[in-house]
């Protein structure tokens, strides 16, 4: 119910600042991702897997005929790693951004990640950093519509609440591909994401590595 909470006041948050600006059209989308989750850790060669199920809630707003605001949300935990020491991981993950029409159909993005991966019995990053990205969406027959993003943090701090290295060196990459129906002013939309991240202290030659990716099916609205 938190993480429900928080991903409503993301969604507030983009539609409080479009409508501050007087902003023209917009819209919210919410879906399930259903995802392979890996986990890699430091100094072992072998990594763990488990299936994961995931929210996404995400919303976008125009302020001008080519200025946005675009943000989201996702959130959710693997099931148990089989043959593994962790118990399972889990992914709190916010994204909010500036957007900008370079040319039709095509929008350039840039700002800032912020959230959470716990892995095991309560190993816990708590992560921060910028975004830089591109967005695409098109229209391409009666009702039928595709899009696609890209979002990468190629400077990222996550830090181990508990004990262990600080990772400065850490990095985000984001994308995601799919399909759309509409009925009007709703409608239902699949399509293939990915999330990763790299842990990293170049210092210490720490590094390990968390992946999400699947399918996802989910429904949207448009104002």
């Amino acid at each position: 119910m938190k993480r429900l909470l928080v991903g409503a006041l993301v969604v507030c948050m983009v539609l409080g600042l479009g409508s501050l600006a007087l902003a023209q059209t917009g819209k919210v989308s919410v879906d399930q991702w259903f995802a392979n989750h890996a986990f890699d850790p430091d100094g072992q060669e072998k990594e763990s897997e488990a299936s994961a199920r995931l929210t996404g809630i995400s919303g976008e707003i125009s302020i001008t005929d080519k200025l946005g605001v675009a943000g989201s949300f996702v959130f959710g935990k693997s099931e148990d790693f089989k043959s593994s020491p962790y118990k399972n991981g889990e992914l709190s993950s916010i994204n909010l951004a500036v957007q900008y029409e370079v040319i039709p159909m095509v929008k350039a993005r840039a700002g800032f990640l912020t959230g959470s991966y716990t892995i095991g019995d309560g190993d816990k990053y708590n992560i921060s950093g910028i975004t830089i990205g591109a967005a695409v969406d098109a229209v391409v027959g009666d009702g039928i519509g595709i899009f696609g993003e890209a979002t990468y943090a190629p400077i990222v701090n996550a830090k181990l609440d508990k004990t262990g290295p600080e990772c400065k060196d850490s990095s985000m990459m984001a994308f995601e591909a799919g399909g759309t129906y509409s009925f009007g002013e709703i409608a239902v939309k699949g399509g293939y994401r990915y999330q990763g991240f790299e842990f990293k202290n170049e210092k210490t030659k720490f590094e390990e590595s968390a992946t999400f990716s699947g399918f996802f099916v989910g429904v949207g609205l448009t104002f």
